[in-house]
């Protein structure tokens, strides 16, 4: 009944009832939990963390189980309140067992409230039977964190009485036939179930002058309430099936199984291609006044900055000097030093916080380092991030940017590519520019949705070489720095829009990032034996633009998708699938996808040449 389409399941977001199995509020201040479950508590920290910087008198609490404790990531988030003194109190209730895994499974300390102390959190532990010691306990922790305390940890003593679920109680407790016998320590659940706080609360309440009859008359309020929401529980609609597509990002709905097969090889009228055989749209310039692709990033860093004052935090580990390849330079030289904040080395925390900073009225911009380490930020990233708005019409404007790519001799972990890894994931925009223009675009549209973005930049791009790619070339541009105000200004944004790069009559190559002046060079090569290449930017992987792709293999009859990712796995497959699916009797042969060798990105020069 829960998954009726007007009930709690909807985060407080009217259309979006019975998409999740969470109950929460977000209009009421109460996130709805996520699964894994320390996601919320370090979802929180980062709210907190835009309370602070933003100067609001707020108090935060986010409780979890032991169980939930023992994640990394529950650790990382209180690492982070700490460090900043954020004002958050942290509850671990001890149920005594974690679904079926008992406590001395979980932690080797004392009790849990004992492990706040190595972060430097006041810790104390109360009875979570008695409501009184619950109500002071939290009054202290808010007080301490609104008088700039910081954090505070409570640790709550309990035990959970019956299963994880309710379907899990004959496991746990014993079914009625004595099969299974249950588990549960049988002396343990007397004790706490003769601390009871329903009956010995209420014996409390009388003791000091509240009438039985009084109480009675507000119990019968509360049943006939919970009679009359269950009711109109039952009375309510299922969601309508066709809805579960609505609001994955702000910009696209996701498309429905009968779209998918009508556009099925669609006849469509032959377009012409914007660009004569051989001619090219992208031009580069040594001019004194050009800039690298790394400069683009940086001077679009500066202008969000600019634009959004005090909303926008640039969070990432290395931050305040200089940050990774120097970038953050200029923002510390036109007088942004404060919006830079450093991070503990978590990649997990920094995203967790930087999505609680996103709702919590913030704009950040965070950075992971390298490729290969956004593996330890992909629950933040999938099982939050991308997710909220399509869970409870969240708006997340986080942009994150990754530096990734060969050609920069730095082996495996720092070189991966990892796109991949989340275009398989609805709720993420994912922008991979090939020149400055575009980096200085991109990156300045992607900070103006209200979706979280993730922004690829390849290292060989940056020009770190006296203004030099990894291939060699110089790709530096005079960057028109109007052209994206006015975009953003009316919405007409170039995100999920490709560009022809090079007009051809005779193959098409769809490709992206630093692919892009490969298949450029390739195709002057091509050009040199009359063979003329049409070469297509998708500019943004996620969403990608279709239409272009299909409308230029149907002119030139034949396709093939460039990646430097390895070959199994990558993208590139997918792409080719979609366009075949739309263009096969305009092909004249079979499509063909060039990726990487199936190894790790190897660190000798010789080797990753190879691949």
């Amino acid at each position: 009944q829960m998954g009726k389409s007007e009930s709690y399941m909807d985060g407080g977001n009217p259309g979006s009832g019975g998409r999740d199995l969470h109950i929460g509020n977000w209009e009421k201040r109460v996130l709805p939990p996520t699964a894994p479950l320390p996601t919320a508590s370090a979802t929180t920290t980062g709210i907190a963390l835009a309370a602070q910087r933003l100067g609001k008198s707020r108090f935060h609490l986010a409780p979890v189980g032991e169980g939930c404790s023992s994640s990394g990531e529950f650790w990382e988030a209180m690492n982070l309140a700490g460090t900043r003194g954020l004002p958050i109190c942290y509850m671990i209730q001890n149920n005594q067992i974690a679904l079926d895994t008992f406590v001395l499974g979980q932690s080797g300390a004392e009790t849990f409230g004992d492990k706040g102390i190595a972060m430097g959190i006041p810790s104390w532990t109360i009875d979570g039977s008695d409501p009184a010691q619950f109500y002071a306990s939290t009054s202290v922790a808010r007080e301490i964190a609104l008088s700039g305390g910081g954090p505070t940890l409570i640790h709550v003593e309990t035990m959970r009485g019956c299963g994880h679920a309710h379907h899990h109680d004959d496991l746990y407790l014993g079914s009625v036939s004595g099969n299974p016998p249950g588990y549960v320590d049988r002396e343990l659940l007397g004790y706490w179930s003769d601390k009871d706080p329903l009956p010995n609360h209420r014996e409390f309440l009388i003791r000091n002058g509240c009438s039985e009859r009084a109480l009675s008359l507000i119990e019968d309020e509360e049943r006939e309430m919970v009679m009359l929401c269950r009711e109109e529980m039952e009375g309510m609609a299922w969601p309508e099936g066709h809805s579960v597509g609505k609001g994955v990002t702000s910009r696209i709905d996701a498309r429905s199984h009968s779209q998918q097969i009508s556009d099925l090889n669609t006849d469509s009228e032959q377009t012409e291609s914007p660009l004569s055989p051989g001619e090219e749209a992208l031009f580069f310039s040594d001019a004194p006044n050009s800039w690298t692709f790394s400069r683009s990033i940086q001077n679009a860093m500066v202008e969000v900055a600019e634009i959004y004052g005090d909303e926008v935090v640039f969070m990432g580990e290395d931050m305040e000097v200089a940050g990774a390849f120097g970038m953050n330079l200029p923002l510390k030289a036109r007088g942004h030093q404060s919006k830079l904040l450093d991070m503990p080395l978590s990649e997990a925390i920094i995203i967790h916080s930087a999505t609680g900073a996103a709702l919590g009225g913030m704009k950040p911009m965070a950075e992971i380092q390298f490729g290969g380490f956004a593996a330890l930020a992909m629950n933040p990233l999938i099982n939050n991030a991308a997710q909220l708005r399509w869970r409870w019409g969240a708006d997340v404007p986080l942009t994150v940017r990754i530096p990734l790519g060969a050609k920069t001799r730095s082996g495996p972990f720092h070189a991966n590519m990892i796109e991949s890894w989340f275009t398989n994931d609805p709720g993420l925009v994912i922008a991979f520019p090939s020149n400055p223009q575009d980096a200085y675009d991109l990156l300045i549209e992607s900070h103006s949705v209200p979706d979280p973005v993730l922004f690829l930049e390849h290292i060989g791009l940056y020009g770190l070489r006296g203004g030099k790619t990894g291939w060699g070339g110089s790709i530096n541009q005079i960057v028109d720095t109007s052209l994206v105000k006015d975009r953003v200004a009316s919405g007409k944004l170039s995100i999920g829009k490709a560009r022809v790069v090079r007009g051809g009559s005779d193959l098409t190559i769809i490709t992206w990032g630093a692919m892009v002046h490969v298949a450029l060079e390739a195709s002057r090569m091509a050009s040199d034996d009359g063979f003329e290449v049409e070469v297509i930017d998708l500019r943004t992987i996620q969403p990608f633009d279709e239409r272009t792709c299909i409308d230029s293999v149907k002119r030139t009859g034949r396709m093939i998708v460039l990646q430097e990712a390895q070959w199994t796995g990558g993208l590139g497959h997918t792409i080719s699938s979609r366009i075949i699916e739309q263009s096969f009797w305009s092909l004249e042969c079979a499509p063909v996808v060039i990726g990487a060798l199936d190894t790790p990105v190897p660190f000798s020069p010789t080797l990753e040449d190879h691949t």
